[in-house]
């Protein structure tokens, strides 16, 4: 039988954000488990793609003058801004999520948990078709467009995600924004603000949900389809204290984030 935890933890900062991601990731290498966490951002950080030349995919110098923060994922897809937001990431070693070791099929399978939990809170959400490929190659922000099996509401996005994979596990994690500040937003990531408010909308753009009522949703709904019962981790991550602050420094270092 596989365990499954449920990780709902305070504001941090983006380098502490995506340490603990990947060591979740790390422990589903080691053991058979899977992981639901649930969080939030201590300042407004713009978190872009692996594969992104950081040139392109940030204005630094906007994001260091205006108090924001900036990291590099270990998953791919573009440029988000991390604001009033609640952001989930689901990570496991079980192959519910996992089948055929296909990316889009486990995308297709998160995608619909993700949409059962926004019409559990009153929000009429969809799969989107996705874009032109010219979209998906360009530099434009994550919430300019949609790529397959992302979330829409009215025709416009509302969920950004990207996955990490290999044969032993999967990192899907993802924004939900309440609000945006799209002048913000496409300073940060080079872009337009017309652009993005064109493409995307927000929680507060669609209902009256509370960060708590879309949490349970989500649980809810994750515990629906996987039938499983998920258990509190979050006083287990003091076991990975020194691993931990080892990713944390490689998350905050000029080397990761500004390198490529």
């Amino acid at each position: 039988m596989v365990n499954w935890f449920l990780l709902c933890d305070p504001a941090r900062g983006a380098a502490e954000n995506m340490a603990i991601d990947e060591i979740l990731f790390q422990i589903c290498h080691r053991e058979r488990c899977g992981f639901l966490r649930l969080y939030s951002w201590a300042k407004p950080s713009f978190s872009y793609g692996v594969s992104q030349k950081n040139t392109r995919a940030i204005n630094r110098k906007f994001i260091e003058t205006h108090g924001c923060e900036s990291v590099r994922r270990i998953t791919g897809g573009k440029t988000v801004l991390h604001h009033d937001e609640l952001t989930y990431a689901l990570v496991s070693s079980e192959d519910l999520f996992y089948r055929d070791h296909d990316l889009y099929q486990s995308y297709l399978l998160i995608s619909q948990v993700l949409v059962k939990a926004l019409l559990r809170v009153g929000v009429n959400a969809c799969l989107s078709s996705g874009s032109t490929p010219e979209m998906s190659r360009s530099d434009h922000p994550c919430f300019s467009f949609p790529t397959p099996h992302e979330i829409e509401v009215n025709g416009k996005k509302i969920i950004g995600s990207a996955q990490k994979r290999d044969n032993t596990a999967l990192l899907q994690h993802g924004s939900i924004p309440f609000t945006m500040d799209y002048d913000m937003y496409a300073q940060g990531a080079n872009s337009r603000p017309d652009m993005i408010r064109s493409a995307m909308t927000t929680l507060n753009e669609t209902s009256r949900t509370t960060r708590e009522e879309l949490s349970q949703a989500l649980v809810q709904s994750f515990q629906e389809f996987s039938g499983a019962t998920l258990q509190p981790f979050d006083t287990e991550l003091t076991k990975y204290r020194q691993e931990l602050q080892t990713l944390q420094a490689k998350y905050a270092s000029e080397e990761w984030n500004f390198s490529r």
